[in-house]
């Protein structure tokens, strides 16, 4: 099992406190910590259903565009022309 490290707690607080003292600031001062971090993750889940709602918003079946074609659904081609030919 690996130790954590000092470096590995600033990563993580980096995204971490300003979550906090976002969620912190919104509820007012008269809120205990374990009440903070309560509302934290029942805002992170609605917005992590949020973005996976979004992320899966596009086209469906067999309207999705695969790589390499264009948005017709037909192959993309160069068509460039090689000037050195």
């Amino acid at each position: 099992m690996k130790l954590l490290t000092l470096e590995d707690y600033e990563l993580a607080g980096q995204t971490f406190w300003p979550k906090y003292w976002y969620v912190a600031k919104e509820l007012g001062e008269h809120y205990k910590p374990e009440q903070v971090l309560k509302v934290m993750e029942a805002i992170g889940s609605v917005a992590l259903k949020a973005a996976l709602e979004e992320k899966s918003a596009g086209p469906f079946g067999f309207n999705k565009v695969k790589e390499g074609e264009g948005d017709d659904g037909t192959e993309e081609t160069d068509t460039s022309i090689d000037a050195g030919s």
